[in-house]
């Protein structure tokens, strides 16, 4: 996975089908990636989490790419973070 290749899959419009908590579930999802991951940052009504650079150097994979943004609703924020409506 590349970088450009995991910011297309984010451009996607999503479909979100997660009826759970789906900020949490996707930092666990980081968490599998960068364990230490977590909140690096919120404003009113979003959470950012890691640069997209770090996750793909940590090896996500495209499915997990697509599960973050089509199933919990995660994008990118300044071209650089991950970040989630809260």
């Amino acid at each position: 996975m590349t970088e450009k290749e995991f910011l297309k899959i984010m451009e996607q419009d999503s479909g979100l089908k997660c009826d759970d908590d789906n900020a949490v579930l996707g930092l666990l999802l980081i968490r599998k990636y960068i364990p230490k991951a977590g909140i690096e940052g919120a404003e009113h009504d979003m959470i950012c989490s890691v640069c997209v650079d770090d996750l793909v150097k940590a090896g996500i994979t495209k499915e997990d790419v697509l599960k973050l943004r089509n199933e919990l609703n995660w994008m990118v924020e300044q071209e650089e973070y991950l970040a989630c409506c809260v």
